[in-house]
């Protein structure tokens, strides 16, 4: 005798069964089976449905998985792909609106030393309070330039330099928004948040060689880090972020926010060595301030530099609102400035908006980054840059790719809408037209 499958509870014969005639002697007919319904074909199981206001998932411990090269080989086509358009896009404008000979359109090097590109290399070559120029360049922090002075050891032109640190810091902005995004939700999406950040209607100002992308690139990273449990890391990236733009005030206490959040969510006591890492972000910040108090003689050097040079001081933000209210209507500016006043007035309320978001999906972290970078860009006499503040806040792109995912209009709305113009401040900004 043979046993059956397991569980079987039965003994099959190891012959060859029964003689036919035996077998016809035994028929009985098979009791009668009520039809029974086919059985259900299996579904695929559906995924969860992530919420555009969701909470972030908890980390319980350190992820010790190098993240990076994945997330570049997965972002690299959409930035590297949209640098070259952008590109193509602003020589090719030169050469429709230039309207003189053609020896005279302007290079590619005139076409994007514009505004502030000559503020930052004049800190790069000469430094702050120079004799060699009159700008007050108080307002600029430090990161960006130096940034520029070491990529001038491998390029011979300080346009070039700017253009250069903007490509490969904006690269790892891109990388760090597909992984933050990736790691709640998939691929695909993670691949939007990406599409969404150099399609946003200002991204114009992560090609340039300003400070935007070098600011996007280390406070994405230090994201990173921080919801992988690597505080130290994070804390040197935060570092890296708050020596760039101002910005980085307001990110130093979200990263803060973060390690509570984050330890509360794992259950993890709030006082241990990971805190000290803490510390790590004001440093820039910090040495700046007592370098300019050295050059200056004063700790009031960015107050006195706003009033010089932008004639702009701070105000309760419902004063600012005003004023540059008034300004958005007066028909006899120039139209560009109409424009330009208009802008800032929707970022505040984007910014208003998207912290408001934040808060009611628990991310208090980056509630902390957007609703603070918004308080500081309104609490002036008027509005100005603060478009360039939303444009830095990695937690919008994060919350569009999570809205793709809930409904499936937003990324043809977006990109309907965001695109023309985008496209349409590159070429201003190319052309010499004040877009921020």
């Amino acid at each position: 005798m043979s046993v059956g499958p397991v569980g079987a509870g039965t003994e099959q014969s190891s012959g060859s069964g029964p003689e036919p005639d035996a077998a016809a002697d035994a028929h009985v007919d098979p009791p009668s089976v009520p039809d029974a319904e086919p059985a259900p074909e299996p579904q695929p199981t559906p995924e969860p449905e992530i919420a555009a206001t969701s909470p972030p998932p908890p980390i319980a411990a350190p992820r010790r998985d190098g993240w990076l090269r994945e997330a570049l080989w997965a972002s690299g086509d959409i930035w590297l792909g949209s640098r070259i358009a952008v590109l193509l896009l602003s020589m090719a404008a030169a050469r429709a609106l230039s309207g003189g000979p053609a020896n005279r359109v302007p290079g590619v090097l005139t076409l994007w030393n514009r505004w502030d590109v000559g503020l930052f290399t004049k800190v790069a070559r000469y430094g702050y309070r120079s004799p060699h120029y009159a700008d007050r360049t108080e307002v600029d922090f430090p990161g960006m330039p130096l940034a520029m002075r070491l990529a001038h050891l491998l390029v011979w032109n300080w346009t070039v330099a700017g253009l250069l640190v903007s490509l490969v810091a904006g690269g790892f902005a891109a990388a760090a928004i597909w992984r933050l995004s990736a790691d709640e939700l998939d691929g695909s999406r993670a691949r939007f948040a990406v599409l969404s950040m150099v399609l946003f209607p200002y991204a114009v100002f992560l090609f340039a060689g300003y400070s935007e992308a070098i600011f996007l690139g280390f406070a994405a990273a230090a994201w990173v880090e921080a919801r992988r449990g690597r505080w130290w890391l994070a804390g040197l990236l935060g570092a890296g972020a708050a020596s760039t733009r101002v910005t980085g005030i307001p990110f130093c206490a979200a990263l803060a926010v973060e390690y509570l959040s984050a330890r509360r969510r794992a259950g993890l006591p709030l006082v241990a060595r990971p805190a000290l890492s803490l510390a790590l972000p004001p440093v820039p910040i910090a040495a700046f301030i007592l370098y300019m108090r050295a050059r200056t003689g004063t700790f009031d050097f960015y107050r006195d530099a706003m009033r010089a040079g932008w004639h702009r001081g701070t105000a309760w933000p419902w004063v600012g609102w005003r004023a540059t209210w008034n300004l958005a209507w007066d028909g006899s500016q120039s139209s560009e400035f109409v424009w330009f006043w208009r802008g800032e007035l929707l970022a505040v309320v984007v910014g208003a908006v998207v912290t408001v978001l934040l808060l009611r999906g628990r991310r208090f972290g980056e509630a902390t980054f957007v609703g603070g970078a918004t308080l500081l860009m309104s609490a002036s006499t008027y509005y100005a840059s603060g478009i360039r503040t939303i444009l830095v806040a990695f937690p919008l792109y994060l919350m569009l790719a999570r809205a793709a995912g809930r409904w499936r209009w937003t990324v043809p709305a977006y990109l309907w809408i965001a695109t023309p113009v985008m496209a349409a401040f590159v070429v201003a900004f190319s052309q010499g037209q004040w877009v921020d």
